[in-house]
């Protein structure tokens, strides 16, 4: 028996000395990636890089992990994001927690090799299993945020909620969104509030920002803008682009802070150089208006155009004005609709209408009442009187639209309901002639007085015949 023994202990001894033999001396490679920590530490990160890669070499996993967050970094080496996700690669497969979280990474986001949602779950799952936070968080963000086979609201909620009760503050923000929204949880507002403050407590920018909001709008919450103001504050000296917009927006409108327009532009400025649409669209406001900053309709034009290239409807129909009236740009039709059917896409009414007039007048194309109508009747339909006017007059003259004198006094109807001072006149009219609607004297003078009040010329002179 003792023989038998003494023989195995024999045969594991030689294998180990293979072994060691093969990859380079076991204690050496440990010894290697201590020298490389010290060295690191002490800053020197070219000579980390050469310890780690003798440990690396050697197979040692934790050197392999941290010789590739070197080339990732280009710290001590040549940048080289192939190279790093090589060696992540080596120390994941060696069950490295911190390699796994890191390939994942780069699955998730396709930096050194082709993206692969499915490869981001599997390594973020490795890790996550073995309770690495981080992982858990990244796990519960993928199926969170991501569309298609890696979409799964149920994982999403319980390795968000997991790391979020470990302290993992983008989780708790994720954990927060879901609670705000109901998303594979029954909707509470405050459960959400309570997440968004843990996160935000932890310096987590973007749930001091949703903090802030909820405070600002009142949401689930005592409005207190005083609140609203602190936490968009903590979040905009971190480089939050929305929440500097919000602040701005608190400055403009004296909300929490005395008001101070040049205050508002400065956090608008610090938010649009950020590329934060909003802020983009308002500071051009403000250079077109010369509101907190000496007016600029160049200016003004540049920023709304960083806007509206970011599919910000405002910014868009606003450029689409400039290039029509040649402000801050060379006066340009083609542009204008360009811009004018972008925001009308997106069903800004003020859009519509303009094409409505464009197409109605041949602005820069070639006249299409019938696609003035189209453009007219979508607007109209979003309650803007204007274009409830002229789709009305479109009916009435049967300009692109068969006419129908009903449907005419029904437009007119809508718009002189909201104040439009032709629309009142031209209801007017049809009451008195009895064109679309019952001929009502009374009514063609009700309308007419509405107009009249309002300066309309020829509604005062048809009162004075009706009476």
């Amino acid at each position: 028996m003792f023989k038998k023994l003494l023989f195995l202990i024999v045969v594991l001894a030689s294998a180990l000395y293979l072994w060691c033999w093969h990859y380079g001396n076991c204690v050496d490679a440990s010894n290697h990636f201590e020298r490389g920590m010290t060295e690191y530490n002490n800053k020197d990160f070219f000579q980390a890089a050469q310890w780690f890669r003798k440990a690396a070499e050697q197979e040692h996993a934790t050197a392999q992990y941290q010789l590739g967050r070197l080339y990732e970094k280009g710290t001590g080496v040549v940048q080289d994001v192939i190279e790093a996700v090589m060696w992540y690669r080596k120390a994941a497969e060696a069950g490295n927690v911190e390699a796994q979280n890191a390939l994942g990474l780069k699955y998730k986001t396709g930096q050194g090799v082709i993206q692969d949602l499915n490869q981001a779950v599997l390594w973020f799952q490795k890790a996550a299993d073995q309770g690495h936070v981080e992982a858990q968080a990244n796990l519960g963000e993928i199926y969170f945020s991501s569309q298609g086979i890696a979409k799964d609201l149920k994982q999403a909620e319980k390795w968000n909620r997991q790391a979020a009760e470990a302290g993992n503050a983008h989780a708790q923000y994720n954990l927060g969104l879901m609670y705000e929204n109901g998303i594979s949880v029954d909707q509470e507002i405050k459960q959400a509030i309570q997440w968004y403050q843990k996160a935000a407590e932890l310096r987590y920018a973007p749930a001091q920002t949703r903090l802030g909001q909820m405070y600002h709008k009142g949401q689930g919450i005592n409005q207190d803008f005083k609140q609203a103001l602190e936490w968009y504050q903590k979040a905009a000296k971190q480089d939050e682009s929305e929440a500097q917009f919000h602040l701005g927006m608190m400055f403009e409108n004296g909300q929490g802070v005395n008001e101070d327009i040049a205050q508002a532009a400065k956090w608008f400025r610090q938010s649009a150089e950020q590329g934060y649409a909003k802020a983009q669209n308002r500071l051009g406001d403000m250079y077109f208006s010369g509101t907190g900053v000496q007016q600029n309709v160049t200016q003004a034009a540049q920023w709304y155009h960083k806007a509206a290239e970011q599919g910000n409807i405002e910014a868009q129909f606003q450029l689409g004005i400039m290039y029509q009236d040649g402000q801050g740009v060379k006066s340009d039709l083609k542009q204008a609709i360009k811009w004018y059917r972008k925001a009308a896409d997106q069903n800004l009414a003020d859009a519509q209408f303009q094409l409505g007039i464009i197409y109605y007048d041949g602005q820069g194309v070639a006249q299409d009442w019938k696609e003035a109508a189209r453009w007219y009747g979508k607007a109209a339909e979003q309650g803007h009187a204007k274009a409830q006017n002229n789709l009305g007059l479109l009916y009435y003259d049967g300009d692109g639209v068969p006419q129908d004198f009903a449907k005419a006094a029904q437009w007119y109807r809508k718009a002189a309901e909201q104040g439009n001072v032709e629309a009142q006149s031209n209801l007017a009219v049809m009451y008195r002639e009895g064109e679309g609607v019952s001929q009502d004297l009374t009514q063609a003078g009700y309308w007419f007085k509405k107009a009249a009040e309002q300066g309309d010329g020829y509604a005062e002179e048809a009162l004075e015949e009706l009476d």
